[in-house]
């Protein structure tokens, strides 16, 4: 497993590198495009908190510091003036555009020595792995 942990390093290093070109963090990164997947069910910070499993306050720091930096927005629901829905603006979407193009990138470099049967098999041994935790 030694070398599952040296995989994991190496992509996580690239994409760090990779996401300081585009000025933001992979967090920023990683919250940005779930926004953007999610933004027409009327997203709300409790839906990050639960969805990246952290707590109210991190999501708040990192919301404000991407609504600073004009990634994204809020604003108030006519239903609940409590809670803010977040959605993403347009330099949000080129970011969101960029992160996407930057992990077919990099999937593709890892898998490009596979033939299409041992990626299906990769792919599936994945998703095995991925339900076990």
């Amino acid at each position: 497993m030694r070398l599952l942990n040296t995989i994991m390093h190496k992509v996580r290093d690239q994409l760090s590198y990779r996401t300081k070109e585009l000025e933001v963090n992979p967090q920023q990164g990683r919250m940005i495009s779930y926004i953007a997947e999610h933004q027409d069910r009327g997203l709300i910070q409790k839906d990050l908190a639960d969805a990246f499993n952290r707590r109210g306050a991190s999501i708040t720091s990192m919301l404000q510091g991407l609504e600073k930096n004009g990634y994204i927005g809020r604003k108030i629901q006519a239903d609940n003036e409590r809670q803010k829905q977040i959605f993403v603006l347009d330099k949000g979407k080129e970011i969101v555009n960029q992160i996407d193009d930057m992990f077919l990138a990099m999937e593709s470099r890892l898998t490009e020595s596979l033939t299409e049967e041992e990626k299906n098999e990769f792919l599936r041994l994945l998703k095995k792995i991925d339900s076990n935790l």
